[in-house]
Formats: structure tokens, C-alpha cells, sequence
């Protein structure tokens, strides 16, 4: 399995609340989550806590506790009006990152096939916690 892994991700506020787009990055051992806001957690993979892949997401997304707070996470984009992530946003984020290569990769997630391949990969990294 590949060591570095990067992906687009929504974070759900709430049942109905609002969802930020982000990136979910797995390199070394170690989970980040950046927002537009900046980075949001960045934890050995042992940190994450009570992962649940939730019915209602269709497995396409998951729960963790990461430092006691609780992330709700979509690899498919929940709505059609949820915000997206643009290029340049993408740019600004992988510049808090140790490798910036992937970015090309990530702006083709779209559709539900690429967004079933993406959780996949991530159930890899997250089975053991």
C-alpha cells in the first residue's frame, strides 16, 4: 500500500448544518485535516478514535474523535451546494504539507466511482483504530 495518501474531503456539521471542503492527508503515520481555515489536526494515526463508517453516508464517509473533538468526513460531496475546493485553494493547502505532488490527482474526484476507490483506501489506513 502507498505511504502518502491525500484526498478531498467535506466535513458535516451537523445533521443538517453546513459542510467546509478539505483535504484528508495520511503520510508516515500521521492524519491531517486542512481547511480553508488552515490546519485543523494533525495526529499519529493511533489518535484517531471511535471511527465509525456511518449507514447514512452509504459508506462513503466516516467519524473519528481526534484530541476530543469529533470530524465528520464525506469523500463524496454531499450536495450539489456545497462549497468545492478550487485549485488555488488547493495550492494555499499543500504549502502546510510536506510534499505538494498530488494536487493534479485530487481536482479529478467527481463522481461516485473515484469517491467509492477513495474511501476504500482510506478503510485500509483507518481498520486498525
Amino acid at each position: 500500500m502507498e505511504k502518502e495518501l491525500v484526498s478531498k474531503v467535506w466535513r458535516i456539521a451537523g445533521l443538517i448544518g453546513s459542510v467546509v471542503p478539505g483535504l484528508l492527508v495520511w503520510n508516515n503515520d500521521q492524519v491531517a485535516y486542512i481547511s480553508p481555515e488552515g490546519l485543523q489536526f494533525d495526529a499519529p494515526l493511533a489518535e484517531l478514535k471511535e471511527i465509525k463508517w456511518p449507514f447514512l453516508r452509504m459508506g462513503l464517509g466516516f467519524d473519528t474523535v481526534v484530541n476530543g473533538e469529533k470530524y465528520k468526513f464525506s469523500f463524496s460531496k454531499p450536495n450539489p451546494s456545497a462549497p468545492e475546493l478550487d485549485d488555488e485553494a488547493g495550492d494555499q493547502f499543500l504549502r502546510l504539507l510536506p510534499m505538494g505532488r498530488f494536487w493534479d490527482s485530487i481536482g479529478t474526484i467527481r463522481n461516485l466511482k473515484a469517491d467509492k476507490a477513495t474511501t476504500k483506501a482510506w478503510k485500509e489506513i483507518l481498520k486498525g483504530n
